[in-house]
């Protein structure tokens, strides 16, 4: 149930089940009979001897009285009443089975006499003492030829019980409920403070501490929290500077072995050397690109008209005799580093010339987001792939030669770039053939846009 989908909802609704339980038990013990006649009498009709002195109470009094010893048996949990035969049969009744145990306890004491107990469809009668708890009305014929009828019915003590002592027990679980809402919402606020906190820092690193309060525990898990974050901080950060300092040191020694490599004798090594070195600084790059983008939020974001980036870039591929088209579409406005999104762009263009030959660009807008989505006509990938392709050093092609493709950290980025800018990448097989990867960016809106800039 969507009431019970939160911590506060669940302990009220246990609490409150547990008052309302409590409740009805007390009212079962209070009325309900038992086999030494205590409790009120409320679910039987008078035993065998009850009815038959109201019997000859009726047949004692004379015909002028007869009317106040009917208003004096009608009273309590007796319906009396007096006609001139037997009632019709109730709908949710059957006469009684005279092989119960309990016909034979009104057969003899009302012996020589013309009666009638009828039960519930289910029900029979027990034996003695309470030989009538089953039964619903019992009916005898008195000597001069009347019926009386004796039914069973809610006494005057149920009845206020189920009047205005259930209004004051309304009451009290109303106002049992708003205690146990207000005291559960003050323990349960520090846990849903310490959630959003935890969904803050997976998607900033930077994000702020969590501040302790509620119960004990909660600031025990709060103060762990803030340690587990410091460490993890810490640690991002010791990765990130530990590749910056390899990447500037191997740097050094890239330099050197370029200008050694122009001392090759043979023009053939020495363009492949050459080759070799600048993929092996670009990997450096990509590697440290990645790791600072994973590290921390994107920086330097700004509304940007995507459609006039990716002309840009169609113009630009043009003019290096790749195959790359612009699909007609609306102005867009996204939320984004420019040099972020000309990365991304760059390197899924990059793929799907690289395994597709060409590519076809195409932009969506929504409510709050601006969908680029590059789309070639490759092999695609197995669908088992695309769960992976985007982490580190993953390529859907298995070897490891770089004119194959890269080192397999161009989607990588790419996820790192549009995650650290609030958005997603979504990679997914085309029917038609191919592979479609969708960059999801956040929308922004100028002033000139119902909506106010993001």
């Amino acid at each position: 149930m969507v009431l019970l989908d939160n911590l506060s909802s669940r302990i009220a609704a246990i609490l409150l089940a547990g008052l309302t339980a409590l409740l009805v038990l007390g009212a079962a013990l209070l009325i309900w009979p038992t086999e030494s006649g205590g409790g009120v009498r409320f679910y039987q009709l008078p035993q065998p001897e009850e009815a038959l002195a109201m019997v000859e109470a009726l047949e004692a009094s004379p015909a002028s009285a007869r009317p106040a010893v009917m208003k004096a048996l009608d009273t309590g949990v007796i319906r009396a009443s007096l006609g001139d035969d037997f009632p019709d049969p109730l709908r949710r009744a059957r006469p009684a089975d005279a092989r119960d145990p309990g016909y034979a306890a009104y057969g003899r004491t009302l012996a020589g006499r013309d009666w009638r107990v009828e039960v519930r469809r289910s029900g029979r009668l027990r034996e003695a003492p309470m030989p009538g708890r089953a039964a619903l009305r019992l009916s005898v014929r008195l000597k001069d030829g009347d019926v009386l009828t004796l039914r069973r019915r809610a006494p005057e003590a149920a009845r206020r019980y189920l009047g205005r002592i259930t209004l004051a027990c309304a009451a009290l679980l109303a106002v049992t409920l708003l205690m146990i809402l207000v005291a559960v919402r003050q323990t349960t606020r520090p846990v849903e403070s310490l959630a959003r906190a935890v969904t803050s820092f997976g998607d900033d690193l930077d994000a702020s501490p969590l501040p302790p309060g509620g119960p004990r525990e909660i600031r025990e898990l709060s103060a762990a929290f803030n340690t587990m974050r410091g460490r993890i901080r810490g640690l991002v950060d010791e990765r990130t500077r530990m590749l910056a300092a390899i990447a500037h040191d191997l740097r050094t020694y890239l330099t050197r072995l370029t200008l050694r490599a122009e001392f090759i004798a043979d023009p053939q090594q020495r363009t492949k050397a050459t080759k070799d070195l600048a993929e092996m600084s670009q990997l450096l790059d990509d590697t440290l690109l990645f790791a600072r983008q994973e590290a921390r939020r994107g920086e330097g974001a700004r509304p940007i008209e995507v459609r006039r980036e990716l002309e840009t870039l169609v113009a630009l591929r043009a003019e290096m005799g790749q195959a790359l088209t612009l699909a007609p579409g609306a102005t867009a406005t996204a939320l984004v580093s420019p040099v972020a999104l000309r990365r991304m762009l760059n390197n899924l263009v990059d793929n799907a010339v690289a395994y597709g030959g060409a590519a076809t660009l195409t932009v969506e807008v929504t409510a709050d987001e601006v969908r680029i989505a590059v789309l070639d006509r490759g092999p695609g990938l197995p669908d088992a792939a695309l769960a992976r392709i985007t982490a580190p050093f993953e390529r859907g092609e298995a070897s490891r030669n770089r004119r194959t493709g890269g080192a397999g950290l161009g989607l990588s980025i790419v996820r790192a770039l549009a995650h650290a800018h609030g958005g997603r990448l979504v990679l997914a097989n085309r029917e038609s053939g191919g592979l479609s990867a969708m960059v999801v960016l956040p929308a922004a809106y100028d002033d000139r846009s119902t909506r106010l800039t993001l």
